[in-house]
């Protein structure tokens, strides 16, 4: 079988044995995520062949950022194999730490991951801080079409699917982030009001959304959203916020971003998202 190889301008990422090949919408959300120099730890959740945890360690050098760490974590360990011998052939192996297991457990039980890591970066104390203290968490969860797979990859991605969604982000996003951090994930434009609902309901405050159209004239068929722990306290108990540190005049930017005009004629707004990162571009 020819190995599938997607190039990029800096790094390259083999996606033979990941369930969730390297498509459109890791791209995107792997360019749209918000990232800031003070940034510390991350976490790429559901990470696949390691293409979103890359592209955020390219923006993060590329705006200064120092002492950082990605987490990249995945269910399937070909996958997440495959995320580390990405991330150690890209020039950023020592700020990206891959790991086998929930994205969940990842967080609850840091020291049993730990056990369970492949090879990777993060070696400091700084990048080795206990579970449930990220700056960002990015994802692209996978929905599940099992027409479009093999047998193999349809069950791993099936249950990916019972485990990763942008819902089980939304609930345990509370826990997870500091106060003031964010989660930022890409889905389908349909779920677009339920997830407003979700996020709401667990005290998040929605900061971004992007609604994402392959042509002027096609319907929306995505939606990228970024939401912030506000700062206030966990109810006890469970992982929702109180409400009253929230602010109700902050308002979240909302935008559109069209692809391209027709076939491979792309509009300004994305070459401006992706130019660093298509060769062609």
């Amino acid at each position: 079988m020819k190995e599938r190889i997607f190039r990029m301008k800096r790094f390259s990422v083999r996606h033979q044995r990941s369930a969730n090949k390297v498509g459109v919408d890791g791209v995107l959300i792997g360019a749209w995520a918000g990232v800031s120099a003070t940034d510390r730890d991350l976490l790429d959740a559901g990470c696949g062949c390691g293409l979103i945890a890359l592209m955020l360690a390219q923006r993060l050098e590329d705006i200064g950022a120092t002492r950082v760490c990605i987490h990249a974590v995945d269910l399937d360990h070909e996958a997440v194999e495959e995320a580390a011998e990405n991330i150690a052939d890209s020039p950023w192996s020592d700020r990206i730490k891959p790991h086998c297991g929930d994205f969940r457990s990842e967080l609850i039980q840091p020291d049993e991951m730990r056990g369970a890591e492949v090879s990777g970066g993060c070696d400091s104390e700084e990048g080795n801080r206990p579970g449930g203290m990220y700056d960002r968490i990015v994802s692209n969860p996978p929905f599940f079409h099992a027409g479009a797979l093999n047998d193999g990859s349809a069950r791993m991605l099936a249950r990916h699917a019972d485990t990763l969604s942008p819902e089980a982000l939304l609930i345990e996003a509370p826990r997870m982030l500091r106060p003031g951090g964010r989660l930022a994930y890409i889905a389908q434009a349909e779920s677009e009001e339920r997830l407003r609902e979700i996020g709401e309901s667990e005290g998040l405050r929605l900061r971004r959304l992007t609604s994402v159209k392959g042509n002027p004239r096609a319907g929306v068929k995505r939606v990228m959203m970024e939401w912030e722990r506000p700062e206030c306290r966990i109810v006890p108990g469970s992982n929702r916020l109180t409400s009253r540190d929230r602010d109700p005049d902050i308002l979240p930017e909302i935008t559109e971003l069209i692809i391209e005009h027709a076939p491979g004629d792309y509009t300004a707004q994305y070459i401006a998202l992706c130019r660093d990162f298509y060769i062609k571009m």
